[in-house]
């Protein structure tokens, strides 16, 4: 199999051995040049997790895998640029979950109130990851509109807590009311607020 990393092409056998040896390739180049792995791009497949056992499971097909390489600066924008993704695309889906909640909520209710859980985790995650392990502040132009995100983040985690007391009462209309009036409009004011960080990230990046 063909292998291309940072502009380089290699040559790899379809076998065990060849997949040790790619890993062995990429963990050198991450370590030489100071960048941070991405994904994998297998035959026009993006793996993003799993790359052991997708390559033991698809070996024998396998013929060009592009390895996916970014700096600390690219990732940060892409982790910024998914999240905004995500809380544009949430918006509808919780004002009608709100609508649920308002009537009485089916088990599908519940469950999607699960999920949305998990993605405010998420956000709550990425969010740590970026501002304690990327230096943010060489990142984006304005610090100080990275710490106005920082207090709606907070503003979430209390949100968060308010739930768990409402949901331990089974009280709908709370649940409901804090979906429309605190939730919806928060996560409006983090896009926005994102919308200006990634735009002050890319003109940092052809800045510098």
């Amino acid at each position: 199999m063909r292998v291309i990393v940072m502009g380089k092409e290699l040559d790899f056998n379809n076998n065990l051995e060849g997949i040790k040896s790619i890993f062995k390739e990429i963990d050198k180049i991450i370590l030489d040049t100071d960048s941070i792995f991405s994904h994998l791009d297998i035959d026009g497949v993006e793996v993003y997790e799993d790359h052991y056992e997708y390559f033991l499971q698809n070996i024998e097909d396998i013929n060009v895998v592009k390895v996916i390489i970014k700096t600390p600066n690219e990732i940060a924008k892409d982790t910024l640029l998914s999240t905004i993704q995500y809380l544009g695309a949430a918006l509808p889906e919780i004002e009608k979950l709100s609508n649920e909640f308002y009537k009485t909520p089916e088990p599908e209710s519940w469950a999607k109130l699960a999920d949305l859980f998990e993605g405010v985790k998420w956000i709550l995650d990425t969010f740590s990851t970026l501002d304690q392990n990327y230096k943010i502040q060489e990142i984006v132009d304005s610090y100080e509109d990275w710490n106005e995100y920082a207090q709606y983040i907070y503003s979430l985690k209390e949100l968060l807590n308010e739930f768990e007391g409402v949901m331990e009462n089974q009280d709908y209309i709370s649940i409901a009311d804090i979906l429309s009036y605190e939730l919806i409009p928060l996560f409006d004011d983090m896009i926005h607020k994102l919308n200006i960080l990634v735009s002050e990230e890319t003109t940092t990046s052809v800045i510098n």
